[in-house]
């Protein structure tokens, strides 16, 4: 594929594929270089002539700043995808955090804004430009911006859902901006990334007509190679970590809080590096790696040999966060660097596609890359199943995607967060988090999928490092600045991890002499004498007079599964007396399902005690949301 990468190789590498052994030797560099240089150099070296690529679309210069709101990396990479597009169609493109732009967004060309919601609340990134909106500008501010924005979003998350992006638009068109098209939305529950591409297709066409440029070439083509790859020996390169400005914390402890054997919690105890330090209710982040079976899953399929080492030169100026001119293996490669489970994107199905002459499976690839509204491959056999590019390379092995292009083809492998399950004012030079371990039968068929980055944490013994940082949940939750304050507290399973972190704070505030106010934490678990997690110190604490404690247990009567909405319900008098003091309430969990049902609950109890309908009492949980008392920290759950 010589629009794509270089390949060179400065000795003898030997492929096995299955059955078959192959020795490449390096009278072949010229050859394979020369074809990356081009049709003529190829020939000269004796090559089989290769067709000129596409020529470029003219450049007409028109500036587009392109901006995003991530914290996870979904929409980063949907913004770079967008300026890529852009870039090709002869745009001058800059790609830029939204916080870089705070009151300086250009009046000349347009602006793109991707941006994700975090519990409602904006990314870390974002959090500075959308406070300047939400101060408040003159009614014609903005007057002479041109722009449009997507929203990457998770319906999982409904009463939060499309918040920042929604605001943002609402906020620029306000204060006088022109937008160039509607608002778009993606569902990463439902099929996110065709949503984006029929978003940019349509937006493509606005734009053309705004700036009156002409697209004289698929706006979504592939772009220029942006690596060679040198097999090479040498030492291996720092992981990621170094990206995210992780520090290598050393794992204190790692136990099994779970006595079922049949799912596993692990509960870690992280040293924190001198200087480090946090407050309850913060994340710790986490850099993971791919489990060591799928990384030899895709070295087989490629045919690496374990100690395998190459060196990646850039071949074009768009950043990356692969390690480029310095020596790695090809097994810390695809560990640390790349996402090997992530599911497949449509455009990746249909790249597979285009490496596959094969007469039936070409066809089969290009159905399930389908995008058009009667198409249900996709989302039938790729995204409910989330089947991988790996998965999907192992199943049509007919198909001959370059290395280079799988991996130029991988997100980015992106931290995973953890809500900290500790005090600092327990112990201040340490942390714990509480990490539900997800390995079950792959929906794909296909082996067993593992958690990233959870069983990564599975397998950290005691005295090994993780690369770790300390992160602001930015989701509201920290206990009241005055501890009389009284509080309610919701989290099955290792949604009770920042209450343990709440209740070691008020057990030492209690300690030095500080008037508590009353606290309910409703927990809920399958079985008592399975998953119920921490129960020693929770009843200790129960004991104590630190907290009233309701355990709602799922699986003891198969006939009457009780969850934590029930308790809610049932102890709605105790709830509604603590709302009525002023108290705070605490949501963690899964989004998806429990927290739906706990806001019904609550919103039934508001009903109940004021006679007021559905909508009042929906808009009155929100009022609590908007003053921070009602406070999530949820994620998605499948």
């Amino acid at each position: 594929d010589h629009t794509r990468y270089q390949l060179k190789l400065k000795e003898t590498l030997t492929i096995k594929p299955d059955g078959l052994k192959i020795k490449v030797r390096p009278r072949v560099h010229k050859t394979v270089v020369a074809a990356a240089a081009g049709p003529a150099a190829a020939q000269r070296n004796g090559a089989a002539p290769v067709p000129e690529p596409p020529a470029q679309v003219p450049v007409h210069g028109t500036p587009l700043l392109v901006l995003f709101g991530s914290n996870l990396g979904t929409s980063e990479d949907a913004a770079r995808r967008v300026a890529g597009a852009a870039e090709r169609q002869g745009f001058s493109v800059r790609v830029a955090w939204l916080d870089d732009y705070t009151a300086k967004l250009p009046t000349e060309g347009g602006v793109l804004i991707v941006c994700a919601s975090y519990n409602g609340a904006p990314p870390d990134n974002a959090a500075g430009f959308y406070q300047w909106l939400a101060d408040g500008l003159a009614p014609n501010a903005l007057a002479g911006v041109r722009y449009a924005v997507f929203g990457c979003g998770n319906r999982n998350w409904a009463s939060t859902y499309q918040a920042v992006p929604r605001f943002l638009d609402e906020r620029l068109a306000a204060y006088g901006a022109e937008r160039l098209f509607e608002r778009g939305e993606g569902d990463a529950q439902e099929d996110l990334d065709g949503q984006f591409r029929a978003w940019r297709v349509a937006l493509w066409q606005s734009v053309a007509s705004n700036f009156g440029v002409a697209f004289d070439a698929p706006a979504e083509a592939d772009a220029k190679p942006r690596y060679e790859i040198e097999v090479v020996a040498g030492p291996q390169a720092n992981p990621l970590a170094a990206v995210h400005g992780a520090d290598a914390m050393r794992v204190l402890e790692n136990r099994e809080l779970q006595t079922s054997g049949e799912r596993s919690t692990r509960h870690l105890e992280i040293a924190l590096p001198a200087g480090a330090s946090y407050r309850t209710g913060d994340h710790l982040g986490v850099v993971g790696e791919n489990p060591p079976a799928i990384v030899e899953r895709a070295m087989r399929r490629f045919g690496f040999a374990q100690d395998t080492y190459v060196r990646l030169r850039a071949l074009s100026p768009r950043t990356t966060t692969l390690p480029v001119g310095t020596p790695v293996s090809v097994e810390r490669l695809l560990a640390h660097y790349v996402d090997l489970g992530h599911t497949a994107t449509r455009k990746q199905v249909a790249t597979l596609a285009e490496h596959t002459q094969c007469p039936n499976t070409k066809p089969k690839l290009l159905e399930l890359a389908a995008d058009d509204a009667d198409a249900s491959a996709y989302r039938t056999e790729i995204k409910r199943k989330r089947r991988s590019v790996l998965d999907l390379l192992e199943e049509h092995p007919a198909c001959e995607l370059p290395f280079e292009s799988f991996l130029d083809m991988l997100p980015a492998m992106t931290p995973r967060y953890y809500s900290i399950s500790s005090s600092p004012r327990a112990q201040a030079d340490r942390c714990s988090i509480t990490v539900g371990v997800v390995r079950e039968p792959a929906w794909s068929g296909r082996g067993t999928f593992e958690g990233v980055c959870s069983t990564y944490l599975d397998r950290r013994a005691s005295g090994q490092t993780v690369d770790a940082f300390v992160k602001d949940s930015k989701s509201g939750f920290a206990l009241p600045d005055d501890p009389a304050r009284p509080i309610v507290m919701i989290g099955p399973g290792t949604g009770l991890a920042p209450f343990r972190g709440f209740l070691q704070e008020r057990e030492a505030l209690k300690a030095g002499g500080a008037t508590l106010g009353r606290a309910l934490l409703f927990f809920g678990c399958r079985h008592p004498d399975q998953d119920y997690l921490y129960r020693d110190e929770l009843e200790r604490y129960a004991a104590g007079g630190l907290v009233e404690l309701h355990v709602a247990f799922s699986r003891v009567n198969p006939e009457k599964k009780t969850y934590v909405q029930h308790n809610i319900a049932t102890h709605a008098g105790d709830v509604w007396e603590i709302l009525e003091q002023n108290g705070v309430v605490y949501v963690c969990g899964d989004g998806s399902r429990m927290e739906p049902d706990v806001r019904a609950t609550l919103v039934e109890i508001y009903r109940r005690k004021t006679g007021a309908d559905e909508a009042v009492a929906n808009a009155w949980l929100d009022a609590l949301t908007a003053i921070k008392r009602y406070n999530l920290d949820v994620w998605g759950s499948t």
